[in-house]
């Protein structure tokens, strides 16, 4: 059983695909972290009762994928720079007793394409498939590097 203070999360509905849980648990056993990382499905009118009861239930964060991106970033009492600009979250902790929001999408998508594309900054045109939480911040990162003629295409 996991110590009550390492209990993370990713929440969204629906979740059982998610790998995060596989992965998570496998770095916390690697590297000898006390913890666990589970997938919790919450329904969008079931999402503030969750919040609330987040720290009773010994969760000390996690991550947030459809549909509570856009939800949980009005929700929270502060936010990183990233989450403001971006106006989604998909990372939340408590700090000092509330909830805290950040994102980290456009970080991870940029460092994903510096690694895999070197020279993609500041070139081209960008195509970006949805509109939802994620491509807010796929095209906040886009225009950080200078893509200046971005495309958006969605359902």
């Amino acid at each position: 059983m996991a110590e009550p203070g390492n209990k993370a999360f990713v929440i969204g509905h629906p979740i059982a695909h998610s790998r995060s849980p596989m992965i998570h648990g496998h770095w916390l056993g690697r590297h000898g972290i006390a913890g666990s990382y589970e997938a919790v499905d919450v329904e969008p009118g079931r999402l503030s009762g969750f919040l609330a009861a987040m720290q009773g239930n010994g969760f000390v964060g996690g991550n947030v994928t459809i549909p509570h991106k856009e939800a949980v970033f009005a929700a929270v009492a502060r936010r990183d720079e990233a989450a403001e600009l971006i106006g989604a979250v998909n990372t939340l902790w408590l700090e000092d007793g509330e909830l805290a929001g950040g994102n980290t999408d456009a970080y991870g998508f940029a460092a994903n394409l510096d690694e895999r594309a070197p020279g993609w900054s500041g070139t081209g045109a960008a195509l970006v498939l949805g509109a939802g939480g994620a491509a807010r911040a796929v095209v906040h990162a886009l225009r950080q590097r200078g893509i200046k003629d971005i495309r958006i295409a969605n359902r």
